[in-house]
């Protein structure tokens, strides 16, 4: 169905609720905007009254829309763009275009997922079954004096339901169907235990088949499909309320997920798909017979992924005569343990074992706040502290065809013992008493880094901030706040031992820094082109594949430990001014950081330069894995207002974010490399609206429209072309224009009975997938609509509820990359096909 059919639909769609609203609702008490409250500046405010680009989502919005995770969010969320790549932890969420590519856990996040007052550090961290909501608020821009961390996009923070001394249970059942078939259960209660104190406990299981279809040629993978779901969690919280001024919320969670993800099909089958077929026929298609949303994929490796995450926190809250104050602590634990099929496709040629792949995150926070307000002054000051060791282990392992698809691929299929060959040419004619190798003995199976190489970063933050609001006038308002961050970050590299002959053998001939363009290499590489007929652009391509960053030894030389220690003040200045009780209009400045980093990875390329390992080797500490914070100005003009007898919200902003760096992770086919680019911006404008007609009581409508102008600055040419490409050109993963609405209904059927219907949809204009921007990872426009329609007691002791997402089955493309080791050829992880399922609830 064309989009256009789509807009028409829902249009209709929406005219059906009109009608349908008018002819069966009762009148009721009138709704009005004016009782939404959000704590987008840390006390519960009227959200018009707040000088802050901020869209909040209540409960039955939230539920209507089967938001249960971050990516859910996304579908009703204007400007907001969440995906997922290699696994669950690598998700990302994006504002107004600005995000942090999650592959690499040495870079925070720009947008900053917040959970009941406690930053999670990564977002891939955050993504998990949010439980029972009460609230999700979505703050735009830079955010820095207020939710503890430092964010130079914006915030996401998420309100789950806290205890209640009035007994209450409920239960949720489900059962799905379409490309995978699954279930779930959830469940929650909560009432008092004793006297002054109540608790909330809440747990679910979920279950899905896989939405991919794997061919394993022989394993040994086992796993059949991809992209499956099985997981639970558990979380409680206990609330003690000691007096009418003093009360402390405990609560501790747990998560286990055990799943296959992710694997990626082939969007564009380059000039390396034939010799992977010559090894393994159909292991990857051939050009053009590429069939991604066929969603057959080829893996013999395990892309298994275990994730167990878990915490603690404590919030006490103690209103004095004059001031209150607030103190949150929290420790939280989150491992993943993952495989790879790191070739993506079904011959053995590189793979990531879960035995040697994993990541280990500690997290402990505190904040600490007081605030009181006088006549003509609201104020707040706190200090925040967080610590944070992580370490990841890493080992990409050389499989049973590597040698022989090396050897094709260097050799346009003149060798199939290429590798054996060179390295004894090589021997011989440039090593004097070089002592062959036997054939097949160039790679050893299963080389490369077996062991394993380990990454640890330990950090420290401490900040302290404020935030006031200083009323100028009866209707004028100045906002400002400060915040002082110290970083500390030490971060040690210990590489494993590889031991690969061949690449033994070119960094001896060539040097360990394997510069191919010094005179004394360009000699050697025509000597041996006019001796074995190679190209000297094969022999090269031949020599940085052999040479891939897994197996050069160099590495195993250059362990080292690096700290760093940054100091950087942020803050924000609005001013805003109430025209009358329908009109606020504000401007805001505010300064955005987010701490540098280190790269947590091999790398032969730092973004603005090949690494240089002759003065590495001489100095294992310059090795080039630091990257710089991320600083970026903000200016917003905001509009807010409210008419119909506050029955409509409609909010316009207009803004512009100037990053003076801005940190970057990408993928070129061979490895990842982290840089900061000096310059990128984002400006544009978004509109928002939200309508409770009083003429259909029952009915709500709410929607935006984000226009985002992301792009990197123009900057002189590094020499690294998949820097190069990216001057001028707009972001990866940043349309310029997103539009969301949801239309929800309900009304009375009969006396005892009452329906539901709601329908949402998303569309998001072309953007290009991939952060290196090349163009076969463009995405055209598309969009998504989701629906539900239901039954339920008028007393909402039970209802029952049909529903489907992505109705339509549109397919698209989440993030297109590289084809590891394989020129020319392109991948992409998917958008979730179509889904439908049944939901019966009951309560009590």
């Amino acid at each position: 169905m064309s989009a256009s059919h789509r807009t028409i639909l829902l249009a209709a769609a929406s005219a059906v609720a009109l009608t349908t609203g008018q002819a069966v609702a009762q009148q009721t008490e009138s709704r009005t905007v004016d009782v939404i409250t959000v704590t987008a500046q840390k006390r519960e405010q009227g959200i018009q009254d707040v000088p802050v680009a901020v869209t909040s989502y209540n409960e039955e919005l939230l539920q209507n829309a089967g938001v249960r995770d971050l990516k859910d969010l996304a579908v009703i969320a204007p400007g907001i763009n969440v995906t997922s790549t290699s696994n669950e932890f690598v998700t990302t969420a994006r504002i107004r275009g600005i995000g942090t590519v999650g592959d690499n856990p040495g870079l925070e996040s720009s947008v900053g997922i917040v959970i009941n007052g406690v930053p999670r550090a990564r977002n891939g961290v955050g993504f998990n079954d949010l439980g029972e909501l009460e609230r999700i608020e979505v703050l735009r821009g830079p955010q820095g004096t207020l939710f503890g961390a430092n964010t130079s996009a914006g915030i996401i923070n998420i309100v789950t339901k806290r205890p209640e001394f009035e007994f209450g249970a409920h239960a949720e059942a489900e059962i799905s169907s379409g490309e995978a078939d699954g279930w779930g259960i959830s469940g929650g209660i909560t009432g008092p235990i004793a006297e002054g104190v109540a608790a909330r406990v809440y747990g679910a299981r979920r279950q899905r088949d896989g939405w991919l279809d794997v061919d394993t040629f022989g394993g040994p993978r086992t796993a059949t499909e991809d992209g499956n779901q099985d997981f639970y969690t558990l979380s409680g919280q206990v609330l003690f309320e000691f007096n009418e001024n003093v009360n402390l919320l405990v609560g501790a969670d747990y998560t286990e997920r055990d799943e296959d993800c992710c694997g990626a099909p082939s969007i564009v089958s380059g000039p390396s798909a034939p010799i992977i077929n010559a090894l393994v026929p159909g292991a990857r298609p051939m050009p053009g017979s590429e069939d991604p949303f066929s969603r057959q994929i080829q893996a013999n490796r395990s892309t298994l992924q275990e994730i167990e995450d878990h915490g603690i926190q404590a919030e006490l809250n103690w209103a004095f005569d004059g001031f209150d104050v607030t103190a949150i602590v929290s420790d939280r634990s989150y491992s993943l343990v993952s495989g790879q099929d790191t070739d993506f496709t079904g011959a053995d040629i590189v793979f990531r074992d879960p035995s040697m792949n994993s990541f280990d995150f500690d997290n402990t926070t505190f904040e600490a706040r007081i605030s009181g307000s006088t006549e003509n002054f609201d104020w707040m000051f706190g200090t925040y502290y967080a610590q944070e060791d992580l370490m990841r282990r890493d080992a990409i392992q050389y499989g049973a065809h590597f040698e022989t698809y090396l050897s094709l691929l260097g050799s346009s299929g003149a060798s199939p013992t290429l590798v054996t060959d060179l390295a004894n040419g090589l021997g011989l004619t440039f090593i004097p008493g070089f002592t062959p190798m036997a054939p097949g003995a160039g790679i050893p199976l299963n080389s490369g880094n077996p062991n394993g190489d380990t990454y640890t970063q330990d950090g420290e933050s401490l900040s302290f901030f404020t935030h006031n609001t200083w009323r100028l006038g009866e209707n004028t308002d100045l906002t400002f706040g400060l915040r002082h961050t110290s970083t500390e970050k030490t971060a040690t590299f210990d590489f494993a031992d590889s031991n690969t002959p061949a690449c033994d053998v070119w960094e001896a001939v060539f040097g360990d820094a394997l510069d191919w363009s010094t005179p004394t290499n360009q000699a050697i590489l025509a000597g041996f082109s006019a001796g074995s007929g190679v190209p000297v652009p094969g022999l090269i391509q031949f020599g940085t594949f052999t040479c891939l960053p897994s197996a050069r030894d160099v590495y195993s030389r250059i362990d080292n430990t690096q700290s760093l220690e940054e100091n950087e003040t942020s803050g924000l200045l609005s001013l805003s001014h109430r025209f009358n009780d329908d009109l606020l209009v504000y401007g805001t400045y505010s300064r955005g950081y987010k701490a540098g980093g280190y790269n947590l990875d091999r790398f032969i390329s730092s973004g603005s330069a090949d690494v240089n390992f002759t003065a590495v080797l001489a100095d294992p500490s310059s090795y080039p894995a630091r990257f710089d914070p991320e600083l970026v100005d903000s200016y917003e003009l905001g509009i807010k207002t409210e008419w119909a007898n506050d029955t409509v919200l409609a909010n316009f902003y207009i803004f512009q974010s100037i990053f003076e760096t801005y940190q970057l992770n990408t993928f070129n086919g061979i490895s990842f490399f982290v840089t900061s680019i000096d310059g990128a911006s984002t400006q544009g404008a978004e509109a928002e609206i939200l309508w409770l007609p009083d003429a259909i009581p029952g009915l709500t409508l709410q929607g935006g429209v984000t226009y985002a102008d992301a792009t990197y600055d123009e900057f002189a040419p590094t020499g690294v072309a998949d820097v190069d490409r990216l001057s001028g050109q707009n972001f990866s993963l940043a349309p310029e224009w997103y539009a969301s609405t949801s239309v929800s209904y309900r009304g009375d059927l009969n006396e005892n009975l009452d329906w539901l219907w709601h329908i949402d949809a998303r569309w998001m204009s072309e953007q290009n997938t991939g952060s290196d921007l090349d163009p076969e990872k463009v995405q055209d426009a598309y969009a998504i609509f989701n629906g539900r329609v239901g039954l339920q007691a008028d007393d909402e002791s039970w209802g029952v509820e049909l529903w489907g997402r992505n109705l339509f089955d549109e397919d698209y493309i989440q993030v297109g990359f590289d084809g590891p080791f394989q020129p020319g050829s392109f991948n992409a992880f998917l958008g979730q096909p179509r889904t439908y399922g049944v939901t019966l609830r009951v309560r009590r």
